[in-house]
């Protein structure tokens, strides 16, 4: 997790696909490799706490009672992954709020159990788990550090529409010749 940088901020340009916000994260990127993480989470630029996106990606949460949470849109990029994610939980019964989520809150669900997987989505990586966050307060694990079914079986769900082993009733797919 990112102490000295944010990736986004009101009035910036996170919240569209631009170049220089990908540029603007290398930093923080390099800073959490040298401490052993895959990438980098980034909070709000104003308060500090609240969990925003990751390096280049979305960010979800999935709960004991199976819902799923996500950031809201305002300053991070409204992902076309995010949004099939959405769909697709939406469809398949559960329950997504985008409602704000502060670090703290995080550490505390992901100790008390209440918190059962936290992954992140983008258009390369698809679906990413996340297992383990690293912070200068303390790193903590979300369960166990494993991949959870819930973000597995999207992730397998959206693959399968995107090769054409599912049917794709959401008219995702754009054949191009």
């Amino acid at each position: 997790m990112s102490e000295n940088y944010t990736g986004a901020a009101i009035g910036g340009t996170r919240a569209v696909k631009c170049g220089g916000n990908y540029a603007a994260l290398l930093r923080a990127q390099a800073e959490a490799i040298d401490r052993g993480c895959d990438q980098v989470v980034f909070l709000d630029a104003v308060q500090r706490k609240y969990i925003e996106e990751l390096g280049g990606m979305n960010v979800f949460f999935v709960f004991e009672d199976g819902s799923l949470s996500t950031p809201p849109l305002g300053t991070i990029l409204p992902g076309i992954t995010r949004d099939s994610i959405i769909a697709l939980a939406r469809e398949a019964g559960r329950t997504v709020r985008e409602e704000a989520y502060t670090i703290d809150q995080w550490r505390a669900d992901a100790a008390s159990g209440k918190l059962k997987e936290a992954f992140a989505c983008g258009t390369a990586a698809v679906i990413s788990p996340i297992g383990k966050v690293c912070s200068a307060s303390g790193d903590f694990e979300i369960s166990g550090g494993k991949a959870g079914e819930v973000a597995m079986g999207l992730r397998q769900q959206l693959v399968d529409i995107q090769y054409g082993r599912a049917p794709d009733t959401h008219k995702w797919i754009r054949k191009v010749f």
